[in-house]
């Protein structure tokens, strides 16, 4: 019954001519992404039902694959299609069963029967004979089918592949056998129950319960020990891929002799750091961390670790000591070492723009060199890739680590300098000429606004605010900074001046005698203090730090920049910093004093859009501020009916929903003048968006018209809505919705030919349906409509009622939201917009019509 119901009948009677088609050598199939897919599909249905039920159920599944085994002459991609299926046919050990006992598995897999046929040599057969059997290896009844018919050995073969996919492929079956659940239960340790003779070979003691298990994985073990040492760098390379993929599952044994083959390889790497299997030794190491060599106190791990972040590139080796920093019960003195290698190339150009600044922390306790990326000093690009590396690397450890610990000091003004240096304002004599070519450079610009942005969640930093504000000040006044690197620090300076706002109140205090002085500086932003002390007098000096006030006549220059990002990146940054701020006194007071409001203003007629609608982002934030709500809302209007671009009338749509979630006094009274207008400009646009926005609307709208308004002069404020509505509340609401003509909104919504409006005017519609349900109350004529004069009336008789009588035309909400079946509309609208050709009837149906046609003829396949 199960499978009936995951297949339905069409399906039912199509599989079986697709078997037939397939399985014909002269009806080839166009398209071979749909095999892929149907492989899909059938992989579904398995994790459904049992095999066997799959199997029994449709006959013709396994007439197809005892037909494939046998063909002579069957395409390479259909071939491998069977051997997959085949493979997940077998998944179960049900299924296994059963095509075991037709032969089915042992003609698929034994490949030596159809080699011949030069079928073997074309990668999809091979690659579709290894996915065969990783489908299959769900359970020991196929562990024993692979080892005991010697599969582990065309494995191996197929490791060494001349094909990438195939390769691959077999390490990771290969990874899956050694990691199979319970295998060391299965196997003896290495001189318990076996031993080596001297020739090599492998004695199995005879009360040993399953030596077919301990003869494959010593035949793994083996080709793995002669690849590591084969000196070939293709086999090398997979070995060590498959050691990093299995170390942390495979037997202990298996593991101790694994790592004792990879240690084996570092003399190779040595002083090489080009070598391909630089990265796969990195991997293998990270793998072994996280295996009991290293809680056991192997030592060879960490030495290793060690002696690759001394000698590797920095390019290799940041990323690697990253790593090493994150791994569980990791040596304190590896970890050490690994935030040298990360904070170096930062230190380093810190000294080189700053010859006063001295090592301190980490950086003056190291206590080895790192001669290669000294190296890198002299190559313009590659110290730049390195420096990049640090600087976000160290962004992420102070964020993660003791602040204490990784010198936060020192990171701050290293990044400080490095913006100076990035700038030209900073640098020696001494500086090498890879130091002087990041003048200019934006991706070390950038990445370093990026650190200084996330600094603000670290302690021990206040005491260089004011350099750091000094230099994001340099770049939010430079004319020629580059638009990302000009957005990066207006993002960097919202952040510190968030964390600024939460400090005491500036000022100069000086305390002599007994008398308390306050030299008021109410207008600058604090956030720590230096204190000089002598006999007679203590002097506290507050730092004082940039305002948000003082950033106006910055961002006044900005409004009128001749590049629209410079604009569009200011004004963001305004609206960010007024929705920070709106309840700061001294913030609203400057605002009103600053001129802004008219850049504003003017920027509504921006000639880019993205900038209109910042605009309109920006003044809707401030209204409450500025008072203007009755002007702004005749200027939102005026762009919702008449700007071209849809960006812009988005942006209004969405500040009327802000205005009426959250509305004063004011608002209210300029809200009920033109919200009508607004949903019906807005429900009647051509851009879907902002039908979609107007929508959200007037979800919100209904949401406060139904709560209890009483407790409130404003009738859009939100309050906690009552359990139940009484029948006049009720039906003064449903009114009051009808009044700003909210049910033309949503009933035009239904029937929009965009797919996302109509799902989301249903989903409001079935809530309405919801609470009208929910309040037996309510008169049915609560509201009432002419379906002849709504625009959506005539499509809603078509859909509605079978004759349009005049009863049919004058209907009640009640009546028409009960006629309607929303639910079966709902679950239509919620799926994808190409389902039928998605379905598995569709894709069955595609393959038999690519079997009619010429070759040249590729059918489209989901």
């Amino acid at each position: 019954m199960q499978q009936r119901e995951a297949m339905d009948s069409d399906c039912t009677e199509l599989l079986p001519q697709v078997c037939a088609v397939l399985a014909d050598p002269n009806q080839a199939i166009a398209d071979d992404t749909c095999l892929e897919k149907l492989l899909d599909w059938l992989a579904d249905l398995t994790g459904q039902v049992p095999g066997i039920s799959l199997l029994e159920l449709n006959p013709c599944l396994s007439a197809f694959l005892s037909d494939m085994c046998r063909s002579g002459s069957a395409e390479p991609s259909v071939f491998a299609f069977s051997l997959k299926l085949a493979g997940l046919l077998a998944s179960s050990e049900q299924g296994f069963i059963h095509l075991k006992q037709q032969g089915i598995l042992t003609c698929a897999f034994e490949y030596q029967e159809w080699a011949g046929l030069s079928l073997w040599q074309d990668a999809t057969v091979r690659s579709g004979w290894i996915h065969g059997l990783w489908n299959m290896l769900q359970h020991w009844k196929a562990m024993h089918f692979l080892f005991e018919n010697g599969f582990i050995k065309v494995i191996l073969h197929l490791q060494l592949d001349r094909s990438l996919f195939v390769a691959s492929a077999a390490n990771r079956l290969l990874a899956g056998i050694l990691s199979f659940p319970g295998l060391s239960d299965r196997l003896p340790l290495i001189g318990e129950g076996a031993t080596i003779d001297q020739r090599g070979e492998r004695k199995v003691c005879e009360d040993c319960d399953s030596p077919v298990y301990t003869d494959g994985i010593m035949e793994i073990v083996q080709h793995v020990e002669a690849s590591l040492t084969s000196g070939n760098p293709m086999h090398i390379q997979r070995s060590l891929n498959l050691i990093a993929s299995s170390l942390a599952q495979c037997p202990p044994h298996v593991r101790d002799t694994f790592w004792q083959g990879t240690v084996g390889t570092l003399e190779a790497l040595k002083g090489n750091d080009g070598n391909s299997l630089i990265q796969p030794f990195l991997e293998t190491l990270h793998a072994a961390s996280r295996t009991p060599l290293l809680s056991s106190g192997n030592p060879s791990i960490t030495t290793l670790m060690e002696d690759m972040l001394c000698t590797l590139n920095p390019k290799v080796a940041i990323p690697f000591a990253k790593g090493v920093i994150h791994m569980e019960s990791c040596p304190q003195s590896l970890k050490k070492k690994a935030m040298v290698v990360i904070l170096q190339p930062l230190g380093r150009v810190g000294m080189l723009a700053d010859p006063k600044q001295e090592p301190s922390g980490l950086l003056k306790d190291c206590d080895f060199p790192h001669v290669a990326w000294e190296e890198d000093l002299t190559q313009t690009s590659s110290y730049v890739s390195v420096l990049c590396l640090s600087l976000t690397s160290a962004a992420e450890l102070l964020l993660e680590s003791s602040c204490e610990e990784l010198c936060v000091s020192s990171v701050v003004l290293s990044v400080i300098a490095v913006l100076k240096v990035c700038q030209g304002s900073s640098f020696s004599s001494s500086a090498g000429r890879a130091v002087r070519k990041l003048i200019g450079c934006t991706r070390v610009q950038k990445c370093a606004l990026d650190t200084l942005s996330s600094l603000n969640k670290c302690s021990g930093v206040n005491r260089y605010v004011g350099e750091l504000f000094s230099v994001l000040l340099s770049y939010l006044e430079n004319p020629d900074s580059d638009p990302t690197v000009f957005k990066k620090a207006l993002q960097a300076a919202l952040n510190w001046l968030c964390t600024c706002s939460q400090s005491s109140a500036a000022g100069l205090f000086l305390n002599q005698g007994g008398k308390t002085f306050i030299d008021s500086c109410e207008d600058h932003l604090v956030l720590d203090c230096r204190s000089v002390v002598s006999e007679s007098l203590t002097v506290t000096i507050f730092i004082h730090v940039p305002s948000c006030s003082d950033l106006f006549p910055l961002l006044k220059k900005r409004f009128c920049d001749v590049r629209w990002e410079m604009r569009d990146s200011s004004l963001e940054f305004f609206t960010q910093l007024t929705l920070q701020f709106k309840d700061d006194a001294s913030y609203r007071g400057s605002l009103s004093n600053s001129g802004l409001i008219d850049s504003l203003m003017a920027l509504l007629t921006d000639p880019e859009s993205y900038v209109r609608a910042s605009a309109i982002s920006a003044l809707g934030q401030t209204a409450h501020i500025i008072g203007q709500e009755e002007d702004l809302s005749a200027r939102f209007l005026d762009i919702l009916a008449q700007d071209t671009e849809g960006f812009a009338r988005r942006a209004v749509i969405k500040i009327f929903s802000i205005w009426l979630k959250h509305p004063n006094q004011d608002l209210c009274k300029s809200l009920e003048k033109h919200l009508s207008k607004v949903l019906r400009l807005g429900s009647n646009d051509l851009d879907w968006e902002v039908k979609i926005h107007t929508l959200e609307l007037a979800q919100i709208l209904i949401d406060q018209t139904l709560e209890d308004s009483g407790r409130s002069s404003c009738p859009y404020v939100s309050v906690i809505p009552a359990p139940h509505v009484k029948r006049a509340e009720m039906t003064a609401a449903f009114h009051n919705l009808h009044h700003h003509k909210l049910f033309d909104v949503l009933f035009s919504g239904l029937l929009d030919c965009d797919r996302p409006v109509a799902r989301k005017a249903c989903t409001i519609l079935l809530y309405l349906k919801g609470v009208l349900t929910g309040n037996t109350d309510t008169s049915d004529n609560t509201v009432a409509f002419d379906l002849q004069g709504c625009r959506w009336g005539q499509e809603m008789v078509k859909r509605c009622f079978s004759a349009a009588s005049d009863s049919a035309m004058h209907v009640n909400i009640v009546e028409l939201l009960s006629t309607l079946d929303l639910e079966e509309m709902k679950q239509a609208l919620d799926q994808r917009s190409d389902h039928l050709e998605n379905s598995p009837r569709s894709l069955l149906q595609d393959i038999l019509a690519s079997s009619h046609t010429p070759e040249d003829n590729i059918v489209d396949c989901y």
